[in-house]
């Protein structure tokens, strides 16, 4: 295993024989991001739990049954090409290299055939961010490079696992993916408590995961949105399982991914191969050494913030944003919401819009500064 660590802001530059940039873990439009999970963590805030569960009341009185977040998603302002643009500019602007990059929506695989036919003659995957249930929480597996002409077929079988998840039949499926020679499986944000189980028990079930799949993860992601401290915990167990790092960047928005690999190789089956063989090289570029809850604070923004411009007319987010009906139908909630944008979100937006003035900024950065540990 041969695993390198490098950063952009340094003057000695150790990949100048790198011929191509990858950008892994990254989403657009196509994502369904539950609204359901961004409530669940933000009512670990005593403030945030107070306004949702007054909320809660509130809709409760009025509809006469519970607010169901679960039924609920949204999406981001990114189209599939802009999120491509995005990350290929950052490539070839920043570090002078070919792009190679290789999108990973939730459980969804429509943005990369999309890319395949406005983006002739580029290198475009098919890649997806694959949804993993494991004993009594989840994981995210990143899929990347799927056989085009069976891609449906693989995304099909990978959707069928999450109806009925068994140890067994991960251990097959992931089998039959890494049989796959261009193929590549990685472990994304792996100490991440997604689920809220708590972080020892968590990592407890990760160790029990690897141990069952040996020889059927390919890397381990250090993501562009979890802290130093983390990713460097993350290195650890790597080499423990003698499994590389790798990077992913996890962008929603409109920041492109913080963390990035360079390689030889000028396709990016050279590249899965490269990494299947225990090299990887990994890039943390200068937005990784910003204020990360600032980052993810301007990502939020990028969320919910109006885009006039939009290809697709999703100019506010409750065009953005879904709420599935008890017959299976997606309605967009800006269709709901006839009388104007509801009192919970009203207030969210009047208060991240203050924040986001040039005036507040700088006690923002202060406030959101908790001293997690930088890179050097």
């Amino acid at each position: 295993m041969v695993f390198q660590l490098s950063y952009a802001w340094s003057s000695e530059k150790t990949f100048t024989g790198a011929r191509s940039g990858v950008s892994l873990h990254s989403h657009t439009s196509v994502s369904k991001e539950s609204i359901g999970i961004l409530f669940e963590h933000g009512a670990r805030n005593s403030l945030v739990s107070w306004v949702l569960e007054r909320e809660k009341q509130r809709y409760f009185r009025r509809f006469g049954k519970p607010l169901d977040f679960e039924r609920a998603y949204w999406t981001s302002p990114v189209t599939p090409h802009e999120a491509f643009v995005l990350e290929a500019d950052q490539i070839r602007d920043t570090l002078g290299l070919d792009p190679l990059v290789s999108i990973t929506d939730h459980d969804e695989i429509e943005a990369n055939k999309l890319l395949q036919l406005i983006e002739g003659g580029q290198d475009i995957p098919i890649s997806v961010e694959w949804t993993v249930p494991v004993e009594n929480t989840f994981f995210h597996f990143g899929i990347h490079n799927l056989p085009k002409a069976d891609a449906d077929l693989w995304h099909a079988r990978m959707q069928q696992f999450r109806a009925n998840p068994t140890p067994e039949a991960l251990r097959e499926l992931l089998e039959d993916l890494v049989a796959q020679p261009d193929v590549l499986v990685i472990l994304n944000h792996p100490l991440w408590d997604e689920s809220g189980i708590g972080v020892e028990l968590h990592e407890q079930v990760l160790l029990r995961l690897l141990g069952r799949t040996r020889g059927l993860v390919h890397a381990l992601e250090l993501n562009g949105l979890r802290t130093w401290a983390e990713n460097r915990k993350v290195i650890g167990i790597g080499e423990q399982f003698g499994i590389p790092a790798i990077s992913g960047g996890d962008r929603h928005g409109f920041e492109p991914n913080a963390l990035l690999n360079v390689t030889a190789a000028s396709s990016f089956s050279e590249f899965a191969c490269e990494v299947r063989d225990g090299h990887s090289h990994v890039v943390l570029m200068n937005q990784y050494r910003e204020n990360r809850k600032l980052r993810c604070f301007q990502t939020a923004w990028d969320m919910i913030r109006e885009h006039p411009q939009h290809p697709f007319g999703q100019v506010t987010c409750l065009h953005r944003s879904f709420f599935i009906r008890e017959n299976g139908d997606h309605a967009a909630l800006s269709s709901l919401f006839t009388r104007g944008t509801p009192p919970l979100l009203s207030k969210v937006l009047w208060f991240v819009r203050l924040l986001e003035s040039p005036t507040l900024r700088p006690a923002l950065r202060v406030a959101l500064s908790d001293g997690e540990g930088l890179p050097s």
